[in-house]
């Protein structure tokens, strides 16, 4: 394979990548758990445990609007590729993978002009008490009703998110 096809495919597969984290997202809701699911198939990362583990990511983590469950799967899943294999590497190990998340960080910032999942979105960073949540637990059906414009808002930021993780890996691998 020449470089001009390399290049392609790695477009592609970061177009794949895009696509499928929109899709989900737009389908099943779940910003950090949709972004991961298409890296983890893209990518082939499968793992239920790290899957599971970002399900309180959504809505700027649990709800509450803050950083962006996107972005922190994003760097979750530069983590995995880049990061320390074990606590025995010390600081050295953290170290090699701090330049990929550098990256992600800055993109995504330029990009959306945040990191904050609730000026992303436009709907300030108030978090929904305790009881609003209960509501929306025992109603999720009139929660997606009333979301409907910022599912399809977040939907474009979880694919965009999705394929700078995959043109990360490409240009560090």
């Amino acid at each position: 394979m020449d470089k001009k096809e390399i290049g392609r495919s790695k477009q592609a597969l970061a177009e794949e990548a895009r696509k499928r984290a929109r899709d989900y997202e737009s389908q099943y809701h779940g910003c950090g758990q949709c972004t991961l699911l298409a890296l983890q198939e893209v990518l082939g990362l499968e793992d239920e445990q790290v899957f599971k583990s970002a399900s309180s990511l959504c809505g700027g983590i649990a709800f509450e609007r803050k950083l962006c469950g996107a972005l922190t799967t994003g760097l979750m899943v530069l983590g995995m590729k880049f990061g320390r294999a074990n606590i025995q590497e010390g600081l050295p190990g953290i170290l090699k993978g701090l330049m990929p998340a550098h990256k992600m960080m800055r993109r995504f910032e330029q990009e959306f002009g945040s990191t904050v999942c609730g000026e992303i979105m436009g709907g300030g960073t108030d978090q929904p008490s305790e009881e609003q949540l209960r509501a929306m637990i025992a109603n999720p059906e009139a929660v997606e009703e009333m979301s409907r414009e910022i599912i399809a808002k977040c939907a474009e930021v979880v694919g965009k998110t999705a394929a700078m993780v995959v043109e990360i890996i490409n240009e560090e691998s």
